[in-house]
């Protein structure tokens, strides 16, 4: 999911990286355009990113930020077609930022 998290342009020389194989050679500039796997603050921004977009498109989808957990969608419902209607909001949803939605599990009696 980090990956899928573009930086602005503008932010991009905060996550520099300074390179060179030899001492003698120049140093070599890097910007990364995605945010940094790994890093102390990676979930968190990837987490902010789809709170913000759950913000800004929550007249068009009801299902927003509030289940996810990290990286991990966890919701329940009472019927197959909630839980239907919420894999397609959400999938909708994370789409509309460049998240794709990998797996998902349904549980239930019906699903045993």
């Amino acid at each position: 999911m980090y990956r899928q998290v573009l930086l602005d342009e503008s932010d991009s020389r905060f996550q520099r990286i300074l390179w060179r194989n030899d001492p003698r050679q120049p140093v070599q500039t890097y910007e990364l355009s995605t945010v940094t796997y790994g890093t102390a603050s990676a979930s968190y921004l990837a987490i902010r990113c789809i709170y913000q977009l759950a913000q800004e498109k929550s007249l068009e989808f009801w299902v927003g930020s509030w289940d996810f957990y990290v990286d991990d969608l966890i919701t329940g419902c009472n019927t197959t077609e909630e839980a239907i209607d919420i894999i397609n909001q959400t999938t909708s949803l994370l789409s509309k930022g460049g998240f794709k939605l990998r797996n998902g599990a349904l549980i239930g009696p019906e699903y045993s």
